[in-house]
């Protein structure tokens, strides 16, 4: 059996808190309403969520390398005032990361085409570079899963229609 160590840090409010009680990050801007950690070995990615406005979402995205000692902050919604070098969309959906350096976040934005549009941003390289794809096969979807094994990318959606199919699951190969 393979016991996965637990994560090296915890999120209280807007703050990311070490196992030792200490601060090690405070999320700029006005509010934190949820938040997610992921880890995988020394390898912390967080994303915080602020609320919605004008048909986008408040999120920040940052990523530790060294267990909690240091972050960068990679991910924004620049409309709230916090810019970061990269977006996911309008909306932050589900995400997941797999190694130290693969990061996968579906992201929405339902103001963008007649009935919205889905989107994969990932990066493989820890955060220095992100690639985003348009997934015209989710148009009218809202992303509500994700699953990565290898290069292949398993996203679920739910229809934004009242009529037709309700459910569609799309694969994507990324390189």
């Amino acid at each position: 059996m393979v016991v996965t160590p637990a994560c090296p840090v915890h999120v209280i409010g807007k703050r990311i808190v070490d196992d030792g009680g200490q601060t090690v990050y405070r999320a700029p801007g006005y509010r934190v309403v949820a938040w997610q950690v992921k880890c995988s070995g020394r390898t912390v990615w967080v994303l915080f969520r602020g609320g919605v406005a004008l048909s986008q979402e408040a999120y920040l995205g940052v990523r530790s390398g060294d267990a909690g000692r240091t972050w960068k902050l990679l991910l924004s919604e620049p409309y709230f005032g916090v810019r970061a070098p990269f977006t996911i969309d309008s909306y932050s959906g589900p995400w997941t990361i797999v190694g130290a350096n693969a990061a996968y976040f579906v992201g929405w934005c339902p103001a963008c085409g007649h009935q919205g549009t889905v989107s994969l941003t990932y990066t493989l390289d820890g955060g220095r570079h992100f690639r985003r794809q348009r997934i015209g096969k989710l148009s009218g979807f809202r992303g509500t899963g994700i699953h990565v094994v290898g290069n292949h990318v398993t996203i679920t959606a739910i229809s934004q229609s009242p009529t037709g199919h309700r459910r569609r699951t799309v694969k994507i190969e990324v390189h």
